[in-house]
């Protein structure tokens, strides 16, 4: 599994070249060569804290990049201007990374591993977006979340790694936890 995320990594590198943009500090740009990494590994844990932190964002821009391609409107400002089919194809892609991390790792239970590894990780991107990247990129909406949140909670940027655990990390676990029971469930009904 791990070669098919070294894929999507390649597509990610090559999706930035063609348009001209050369951050990678974006949690989609740089997230599958470490879930390739993970895979190679097997390490269940550090695959399951990367859904963990990602699976919402990414599906939150999937469902913009689609309704701005198909509806012509979209919530997110990062989308570029004009793309082309590549620039969607590959984004679909490349934000679909963490949905097949999960379909590969259903079977596996999260643990209090997993978020003790996710919020090593949220510290990590929240450093590298405060030292390496300029605050007007919105670099994993460290700076701003582009929405109420960052109007209405002062001290919003240096609140940003207990905020996104609760209102990501904590949820999400939850998703996988639930996915895992009725996976469980499901294949223990099987066997009676």
């Amino acid at each position: 599994m791990g070669f098919f995320f070294i894929f999507i990594q390649i597509v990610a590198i090559l999706r930035n070249i063609l348009s001209d943009y050369y951050n990678f500090f974006w949690f989609c740009d740089f997230i599958s060569i470490f879930i390739a990494i993970f895979f190679f590994l097997k390490k269940e844990d550090l695959i399951k804290a990367v859904v963990n932190i990602g699976l919402l964002a990414q599906l939150i821009f999937l469902v913009g990049i689609i309704s701005s391609t198909f509806f012509g409107f979209s919530f997110l400002d990062s989308l570029p201007q004009n793309y082309s089919l590549f620039y969607f194809l590959s984004s679909v892609l490349i934000h679909l990374s963490v949905t097949f991390a999960l379909i590969l790792t259903y079977k596996i239970k999260p643990t209090i591993k997993t978020l003790f590894y996710s919020i090593i990780m949220l510290f990590c991107m929240y450093f590298v977006a405060l030292f390496f990247t300029n605050p007007e990129q919105g670099i994993n909406y460290v700076f701003s979340s582009k929405s109420l949140f960052s109007l209405i909670i002062p001290h919003y940027t240096q609140l940003w790694v207990p905020l996104t655990f609760i209102m990501v990390v904590l949820p999400t676990q939850l998703i996988q936890y639930l996915i895992y029971r009725k996976f469980m469930k499901g294949s223990k009904s099987k066997k009676k």
